[in-house]
């Protein structure tokens, strides 16, 4: 479209020079002037193609540099032309008014091309600093918060769920999280869409979570950032949240197993509270000998359930009459699931259930 425009203007304004040309020439031979419109018709429309490639051509290439540069050096590019070359336009008009003829415009347009070139040169590699001076940061769509300070590589973007558990809290005072949070103002939103809900518990959750993001503020091993920019191309939470990970080049902590593939899949670095509950827990070898409570019968006759202390459910054969017993049976295997890690095991008669029950003998008191 681009190409075909260009050349019917070019076919315009030729075959009215054509026109001109030939009247100038010839005033008074009407046959001659129509010659003169139709051969820069057909000069127009064989150079206005030609040309109208060129440009869209030469378009591409701008457009293509134009995006591998990055927005900080467009806009302080940009700055630093319109400067210089304004200046430049100013000190070029006395030689415009001072040299013979027409001699002083080519001086003009020189030193508003020299002022244009170098003003955006220096703008771009001054970019950063120009930036800082008027508040901003050089990473897109991060403006200056509250907290202030500035955002480090390494910081992550926290997820309302991430949030909401209360073991974000226990992680940092543990000393596994340092550095700087990023909360968007979406998920902030968010959570106090959840915290005003009419459901008592997911009131509970919500007000929570805001609870802990405010103690967060407060850690000085920490420092936290509301963002409150908006990601106006994706309508869901989880969508804003990849998107701005990619554009701020961070990474992400969340205990949404399902954001965090997506996430991975589009080259995000996450860190999943649930897949650190379960790296942490204690690992238990077959043959070593563990000690719970049955609560219920398992899926298949004679299996009875139970589950450790860490939350690890251990399925025991021949235990379906003991639900509601402590027992000590012996691990045989564990299989690790979608959910966690599972234990089986089997009943020991050599190891009772309850320590007081041990068949050691007893020494008899001395008689006085």
């Amino acid at each position: 479209m681009f190409v075909e425009i260009a050349r019917l203007l070019i076919v315009l304004l030729s075959t009215g020079a054509g026109y001109a040309v030939a009247r100038t020439s010839a005033p008074d031979g009407s046959a001659t002037v129509v010659v003169g419109a139709v051969l820069g018709a057909l000069l127009g429309y064989v150079v206005g193609g030609i040309l109208a490639r060129l440009l869209r051509r030469g378009m591409g290439r701008v457009e293509a540099t134009v995006e591998r540069t990055p927005p900080a050096q467009l806009l302080g590019g940009g700055f630093g032309a319109a400067l210089l070359g304004g200046l430049s336009l100013l000190l070029g008009i006395p030689a415009v008014v001072l040299m013979p003829g027409l001699s002083g415009w080519p001086v003009l347009g020189l030193l508003v091309w020299i002022g244009l070139y170098e003003g955006f040169r220096i703008g771009a590699r001054k970019s950063e600093e120009l930036l800082a001076m008027a508040g901003l940061s050089t990473r897109p769509l991060v403006r200056a918060s509250r907290y202030g300070g500035n955002v480090a590589p390494d910081a992550l973007l926290i997820d309302s769920s991430a949030a909401i558990d209360g073991r974000l809290r226990a992680v940092t005072d543990a000393g596994f999280l340092r550095g700087a949070l990023l909360v968007p103002r979406f998920v902030l939103d968010e959570m106090q869409g959840i915290a005003d809900a009419a459901e008592p518990a997911r009131r509970r959750r919500g007000r929570r979570g805001l609870e802990i993001l405010d103690s967060l503020q407060g850690d000085p091993r920490i420092s936290l950032h509301v963002l409150d920019d908006e990601v106006p191309e994706f309508a869901e939470v989880d969508a804003k949240l990849v998107a701005l990970a990619r554009r701020l080049d961070v990474g992400l902590i969340t205990t949404d197993f399902n954001l965090q593939r997506v996430a991975e899949l589009q080259g995000v670095t996450c860190l999943n509270l649930n897949r650190l509950a379960e790296t942490m827990r204690p690992v238990h070898v077959p043959g070593e000998v563990v000690r719970f409570t049955v609560s219920r019968e398992g899926r298949e006759p004679g299996q009875g359930v139970g589950f450790l202390d860490d939350g690890t459910m251990v399925v025991v054969s021949g235990a379906a009459s003991l639900v509601g017993q402590e027992i000590a049976p012996r691990v045989t295997s564990n299989v690790q699931t979608s959910v966690g890690r599972m234990l089986f095991a089997s009943l020991d008669p050599e190891v009772p259930a309850d320590p007081a029950d041990s068949t050691e003998p007893k020494v008899a008191p001395a008689a006085d």
